[in-house]
């Protein structure tokens, strides 16, 4: 029952994710290299996770949840994901998922928990499939993309666009759009996910046919909402750009710049380059780059932290977010993102050849930075996103507005 299943959940804080992350960082090291040759996190450090409370930051405390506040968040991934992306990845997924639950009916929420407060949901936001409208729900069909570690997930989470027919119900001239939750079971996984970098995130296609979607699993996708009553805290007031992408991604991109500036400093005390008389670190051209690269990934987490900070207050303070505020968030994590790249990039050039091969952990932060830079909420486009609203323009991210 749902309600036994919460009273089971044991206890957590911030303070024992950290204990319990000093204790198993070294089984998150130890499974990196198997995690990226089987495109999958591993069972052991999923397990981990779960025991020590990770995929429960954003669950509300009334679910047996941490309900941490996003900064805090944002400081536990960048933690974890110097030891293993894939697991900073998994910690994005589930909470991400977890956040989005805040505009549920009670019985969906209730559904979801039933068998237990660490209920993986895995999802795509884009492209949205299709909802037919039928008596008591919804019918799903289409394809989406990217659903990270779709196939440790019990529930996958979908936007959808609401039919009229064979078109787009409109209204006011703005298509109507849900999000669905459908059982994973219910959903085919298409195995897609065959890149250079984030091997290990499993972020396959996913379609459902003809999927059933009672009302209390779906709600309108809008940017007001009244929240269910296991969802009334500050946490699930905050802007969507804020909880999910800039507590929950860009950090890993932080961590993977951090991992490649400590991996060249290393290389650097004894590699000497092809017609050089001194090692990597006594050249300037070296030093200039790593003190480039140190200038962004400490620009970028400051900035990042402030942002996320201003914003947290004004939401404790329960006054509204504006628009302009929510750009604020969108410039940090994008800029954030495009720098950390730009500084993996710099050691990955100081490296020269050593780079090159697979067995050189460059390599791998090489190409998860260059994988991380396109993330739709986060690439280069989004400075667009924020110029059109100091503009006084609409901005071309809907998502901005939640």
């Amino acid at each position: 029952m749902y309600t036994e299943a919460i009273a089971d959940a044991p206890a957590f804080s911030a303070s024992s994710l950290y204990n319990s992350l000093d204790k198993i960082a070294i089984i998150l090291k130890q499974n990196v290299q198997a995690e990226q040759q089987n495109r999958r996190i591993s069972p052991e450090v999923l397990n981990e996770l779960r025991n020590a409370g990770f995929l429960r930051l954003f669950l509300p405390k009334s679910l047996g949840g941490l309900e941490v506040d996003p900064l805090t968040a944002a400081k536990l991934v960048e933690e974890v994901a110097r030891y293993n992306t894939t697991a900073a990845w998994a910690i994005m997924v589930a909470n991400t998922a977890i956040w989005w639950c805040n505009r549920l009916p009670e019985a969906g929420v209730e559904e979801i928990f039933s068998e237990g407060a660490d209920t993986f949901i895995a999802g795509g936001f884009h492209p949205p499939m299709q909802a037919k409208p039928i008596d008591g729900g919804f019918v799903i069909n289409g394809r989406t993309p990217l659903a990270s570690n779709v196939h440790e997930a019990k529930w996958i989470f979908v936007t959808a666009f609401v039919m009229e027919g064979e078109s787009i119900k409109f209204n006011n001239g703005i298509p109507e759009i849900i999000g669905v939750f459908m059982k994973a079971v219910d959903c085919n996984i298409i195995d897609t996910w065959h890149t250079i970098g984030m091997k290990a995130t499993d972020s396959n296609d996913i379609s459902a046919e003809e999927v059933f979607v009672p009302n209390h699993l779906s709600y309108p996708l809008v940017p007001g909402f009244s929240p269910n009553q296991y969802y009334t805290g500050p946490l699930y007031r905050f802007p969507a750009i804020g909880a999910s992408i800039a507590s929950l991604i860009t950090p890993v991109a932080l961590s993977v710049a951090r991992n490649a500036i400590e991996e060249l400093k290393i290389l650097a005390q004894r590699k000497i380059p092809f017609a050089s008389a001194v090692s990597i670190r006594e050249k300037g051209s070296a030093q200039r780059k790593l003190g480039m690269a140190e200038a962004f990934v400490q620009s970028g987490r400051a900035y990042l932290h402030a942002e996320l900070t201003a914003c947290w207050n004004k939401i404790l303070k329960e006054e509204t977010i504006t628009l302009e505020e929510r750009a604020r968030l969108v410039l940090a994590v994008t800029h954030t993102n495009q720098t950390c790249q730009q500084a993996v990039d710099m050691m990955y050039s100081l490296g020269g050849t050593s780079g090159i091969y697979l067995s050189n952990a460059l390599s791998c932060y090489f190409t998860d930075a260059n994988v991380i830079r396109q993330h739709g909420f986060s690439n280069e486009s989004r400075y667009e996103t924020a110029g059109q609203v100091y503009f006084g323009l609409p901005p071309d991210l809907p998502v901005i507005v939640f």
